[in-house]
C-alpha cells in the first residue's frame, strides 16, 4: 500500500460493518434458542417420523450455530483490522503533522519535502537546524514505513480470515470469542551501539503507535522484555512492563545470592560480593518505587545483566509534563548506593523547577543506564578506567537514544535538559554529539568535553552551561585526559556556583572560603556539592532544567578570581596554557 492508500483508508467503515455482523450474529442466536424452544414445546410422540424431527432439529440448531460462529469470526477480523487500519492512519497523520511543524510535506508517495531554509549565519544554529532536519526525516520515514506495513498485513490478514470464515471455521455457539490467535507483530531490532540519528528509536516508536490497545496490553503481559527496556514506548507501558521485569531480576539475584553463600569460600568471594550487591540495587530500585513524596516513580529500565545493575527512575509524568529533566552521575555511579540519595536530591528540586515553570510540570529522571567506572579500576583496569573515554562513548548513544525516545513516545514535544556531573558530563559530551532530542545540557564539575565548538554538536546555539566548582580539581585538570576543559568550548555559557558577599575580594585556591567574604550557604565548594540545597549551582540547574534562561547565575569575574587553581598561573583558569597538547 502507499501512503495514499492508507490515506483513503476509512476505519469507521469496517466499524460499521462489524456492528451489523454483531446484530445478525444474535439474530442466528436467536432463531437457535427458537427452534430449541419450539422443539422442547412440540408435543412427544414416539415412532419413526418423531426421531427424523429430532434429528432434523438438531441439523438446524448446529446449523444455525456454524453460522453464528463464522459471523463471529468474520466480525472480530472486521473489527480488529478497523482498529490496525486506524493505527496506520494515525501513524500518516503525525507524519503529516511533524512535517507541518516544521514547513513541510509528504506527498501521496511518502517522500518528504523539505522548505529552503533561509541561512541563520550562524555555524552553531546552520548545524542544529540541519539535524533537526535529519530527525524529522527519521521520524517521518519511520513513521509512513510502519504505516504501509501495517495496513498491508492487515490487508492480507482480513483477506484471510474471510477466506477461513467462508470455508467454515467456527466459533462455539456460546463463545464468539476470537476463534484463533493473532500473533503479536515483533518490534524492530535495536542496534547494539547507536550513532548518529538514531532511526530504530523512531521504529520503535512507530511499531508501538501500530498496535491495538489489545495487542499493546498483550505485549506488556506476554513480552515485557519487547516493551520495558525499548526506547520510544511511552513511560507508563514501560513502567509497567518493568516492574514484571524487576520481580524476574530479583528472583533470579536472590537465587544467585543463596547459590553463593551456599558455597563460600576465598575463591568465589568476587561472586559473593556481586551477588549482594545486585540484590542491593533492586531493593534500592523497589525503595525508590514505593516513595508516595513529590509525585509518582516510574520505572524506565532495569537491566541486570551487566556488571552492575542499569536501572532508570523517574519522578513524575514523562509522557506528558512539558519539561524532562535527565541526570547522568560519573565516578563510582551505583545503583545500590546512590539511587535513592538522587531520588531526595531530585524531589526537591523538581519541586523547585515546577516553582519557576510558569505553571508548567516538570519530570526528573535518573539515568543510571550505564555502568560508570568505579574507583578501584583506576588501577585494575584500562578500558573501564575513569582516565579513558571509552565508557562514555560507549554509553553515549545509549544516553541520546533515551531522550529521543521520550520525544518519539509523546503527542506533543517537551523541552528536555540534560543533567550530567563529573565522568557522566564527558558521557553527555559525546552524546550531544548524536544527533537527538536534547535541547540544553549542564555539565558541573566536568572532567572535559569532546569538542571545541559546539557548532560540532546536536545542540542549539547558547544550551550548553558549565558549572566548576572552587577546590574541583576534577574540573581544573579534567580536560588533560578527556579533551577541551568544559568552560573553553566555543559558545559554552559559564554559569556561576559560588557567592561572594561583596565585590572586588579576590582570593585564590590557597585561601580556602572564608565567611568572611564568601556566602558559604550559596556557595559549592569541591567536586560533589553542586546538588546541595540552597546553593548558586542547584540554582542554576533549576532554572535550565524549567526553561528559565532568564533566571540563570553567570560567573563573573570575581568567581573567576577565587576559582584559580594556583597563583602563579594568575587569576583566570580559563586562559591558562595548556599543561599538554
Amino acid at each position: 500500500m502507499t501512503v495514499a492508500d492508507v490515506r483513503g483508508c476509512r476505519p469507521q467503515s469496517l466499524l460499521e460493518v462489524g456492528r451489523r455482523l454483531e446484530e445478525h450474529r444474535l439474530r442466528v442466536l436467536g432463531l437457535a434458542e427458537i427452534v430449541l424452544w419450539r422443539r422442547s414445546a412440540a408435543p412427544r410422540w414416539s415412532g419413526a417420523a418423531s426421531s427424523a424431527a429430532a434429528d432434523r432439529y438438531g441439523l438446524v440448531v448446529v446449523g444455525l450455530g456454524r453460522l453464528a460462529g463464522s459471523i463471529a469470526v468474520t466480525g472480530h477480523a472486521v473489527g480488529h483490522a478497523a482498529a490496525r487500519l486506524q493505527s496506520a492512519l494515525d501513524l500518516v497523520g503525525r507524519a503529516d503533522r511533524r512535517a507541518a511543524d516544521e514547513g513541510a510535506w509528504v506527498d501521496g508517495e511518502g517522500r518528504l519535502f523539505l522548505p529552503v531554509r533561509a541561512s541563520l549565519g550562524d555555524l552553531a544554529g546552520e548545524a542544529h537546524r540541519a539535524r533537526l532536519d535529519d530527525l524529522l526525516r527519521v521520524e517521518v520515514h519511520a513513521c509512513l514505513m510502519q504505516a504501509r506495513q501495517a495496513a498491508s498485513q492487515t490487508d492480507d490478514e482480513l483477506w484471510r480470515a474471510l477466506l477461513t470464515a467462508a470455508r467454515g471455521a467456527t466459533a462455539s455457539l456460546g463463545n464468539p470469542a476470537q476463534p484463533f490467535p493473532r500473533q503479536l507483530p515483533p518490534p524492530p531490532a535495536v542496534s547494539s551501539t547507536s550513532a548518529g540519528v538514531g532511526g530504530h528509536v523512531f521504529a520503535s516508536a512507530a511499531w508501538w503507535r501500530s498496535l491495538t490497545d489489545e495487542e499493546r496490553r498483550r505485549a506488556i503481559r506476554e513480552r515485557p522484555d519487547w516493551v520495558g527496556p525499548r526506547d520510544g514506548v511511552p513511560a507508563a507501558a514501560r513502567h509497567e512492563a518493568n516492574l514484571a521485569l524487576l520481580g524476574r531480576a530479583e528472583q533470579a539475584a536472590w537465587t544467585r545470592e543463596r547459590e553463593a553463600q551456599r558455597s563460600a569460600s576465598a575463591s568465589n568471594a568476587a561472586e559473593r560480593t556481586r551477588a549482594a550487591e545486585h540484590v542491593a540495587a533492586l531493593q534500592a530500585v523497589r525503595d525508590v518505587l514505593g516513595r508516595r513524596d513529590g509525585g509518582p516513580r516510574r520505572l524506565l529500565l532495569v537491566d541486570p545483566t551487566g556488571l552492575d545493575v542499569k536501572a532508570v527512575v523517574a519522578i513524575g509524568d514523562v509522557d506528558r509534563a512539558d519539561h524532562v529533566v535527565t541526570f547522568v552521575g560519573g565516578l563510582s555511579t551505583m545503583v545500590g548506593a546512590d539511587l535513592r540519595r538522587y531520588d531526595d536530591s531530585f524531589r526537591r528540586m523538581r519541586s523547585e523547577a515546577r516553582a519557576v515553570a510558569r505553571g508548567e510540570d516538570v519530570a526528573v529522571v535518573t539515568w543510571m543506564g550505564y555502568d560508570a567506572p568505579q574507583v578501584h579500576e583506576i588501577v585494575t583496569s584500562v578500558d573501564r578506567n575513569v582516565l579513558n573515554g571509552k565508557l562514555a562513548r560507549d554509553g553515549a548513544g545509549s544516553l541520546a537514544d533515551f531522550v529521543t525516545g521520550v520525544e518519539a513516545a509523546r503527542d506533543r514535544p517537551a523541552h528536555q535538559t540534560v543533567w550530567a556531573h563529573s565522568y557522566g558530563a564527558t558521557l553527555a559530551g559525546y552524546a550531544s554529539l548524536h544527533t537527538s532530542a536534547i535541547d540544553d545540557v549542564a555539565v558541573f564539575g566536568a572532567p572535559g568535553l569532546p569538542f571545541s565548538d559546539m557548532a560540532h554538536t546536536a545542540l542549539k546555539p547558547g544550551s550548553l552551561n558549565v558549572l566548576g566548582a572552587v577546590g574541583d580539581d576534577v574540573f581544573g585538570y579534567g580536560w588533560m585526559v578527556h579533551g577541551t576543559a568544559p568552560a573553553d568550548v566555543v559558545g559554552a555559557s559559564r554559569l556561576s556556583t559560588f557567592a561572594l558577599k561583596q565585590t572586588g575580594t579576590g582570593c585564590n585556591h590557597w585561601l580556602h572560603p572564608r565567611s568572611d567574604f564568601v556566602d558559604v550557604r550559596r556557595t559549592s565548594t569541591g567536586h560533589s556539592d553542586y546538588l546541595r540545597a540552597g546553593t548558586d549551582s542547584a540554582r542554576n540547574l533549576v532554572a535550565v532544567a524549567a526553561g528559565r534562561p532568564d533566571l540563570r547565575v553567570f560567573q563573573g569575574a570575581d568567581e573567576r578570581a577565587c576559582t584559580t587553581t594556583g597563583p602563579s598561573l594568575g587569576t583566570d583558569p580559563m586562559r591558562w596554557p595548556r599543561l599538554v597538547p
